[in-house]
């Protein structure tokens, strides 16, 4: 058996468990949306809000019956929809593991180190395989949120760019805890997910007017998306799947600059430990 396909297989079993728990979050997502108008319910909601601020007074059973019922559906929607996206990124960062780092550190690597192929490659080939098994299981999940009738701005306008977005941030979100764990650096998934958030916390300042224009925010604008999760860069090009959309190329060259940056890193940390396996 190949190194690639064992690693596949290796990664199917040890987190098939988690992946199934998140798939049903999003078959849940798509059941309650077809089941309700989510859209619907929100406008219903506005509409008799309105009514009653130019009404006064008190507002009437049915109202108050009308407002409870869609806002329960609202609250289930919302924690569907929250925990089925940040399901499918913690699955993603959760794949590796502590793949380098674990092993290192119980001499595990000594076992593969005896064995004829570098270090490097051989741990490359079982991130390929690690990265197979994650993509095969986001084009899945990004079927399942497809199936889900979803409120306009909630997700990309085209069912293949809801797709294609959750398998980029997914892909880039192993790449990266996987360059963590190369660096021999332990909890690598819970610290490329602290990195994950804070970069959706950063994108917006770079988009937006915070930052001022002053020449340390305009070289702070030119570096950080260099830096940070390309969340932005991510939505602009999936927005090129959209017709009549001009394809954003710098976008999609940033996404390429950012999977091949942190898969370097992940060279760069392995072929470190290779000259020195066991951590003393």
């Amino acid at each position: 058996m190949s190194i690639i396909k064992a690693s596949f297989r290796n990664a199917v079993r040890r987190k098939w468990k988690f992946a199934l728990v998140v798939f049903v979050f999003g078959l849940g997502l798509a059941v309650l949306t077809n089941a309700y108008e989510v859209t619907e319910t929100i406008e219903r909601m506005q509409s008799i809000g309105a009514e009653m601020e130019n009404e006064g007074g008190a507002p009437s059973e049915e109202q108050v019956e009308a407002m409870a019922g869609g806002a329960a559906v609202l609250v289930v929607f919302s924690l569907l929809s929250l925990a089925f996206g940040l399901g499918t990124v913690l699955l993603a960062f959760l794949m590796p593991g502590g793949l380098v780092s674990n092993e290192r550190r119980s001499s595990a690597i000594m076992l593969w180190a005896q064995h004829p192929m570098s270090l490097s490659s051989f741990y490359l080939r079982r991130y390929l395989g690690i990265q197979i098994a994650t993509a095969i299981a986001l084009v899945i999940f990004g079927l399942t949120g497809a199936a889900a009738d979803l409120p306009s701005g909630a997700a990309p306008a085209t069912e293949i760019g809801g797709i294609v977005r959750l398998c980029l941030v997914g892909l880039l979100a192993c790449a990266v805890s996987f360059a963590i764990s190369a660096l021999g650096i332990r909890r690598a998934a819970l610290f490329g997910f602290i990195y994950f958030m804070a970069s959706g916390v950063v994108w917006p300042l770079i988009e937006g007017p915070e930052l001022g224009t002053s020449t340390a925010a305009e070289l702070a604008r030119a570096v950080l998306p260099f830096v940070v999760f390309p969340d932005g860069p991510i939505d602009d090009l999936v927005g090129g799947l959209e017709s009549g959309v001009v394809w954003d190329w710098g976008a999609t060259g940033l996404v390429l600059y950012h999977l091949a940056l942190w898969t370097g890193i992940a060279w760069l940390g392995l072929r470190r430990i290779e000259r020195r396996p066991l951590k003393l």
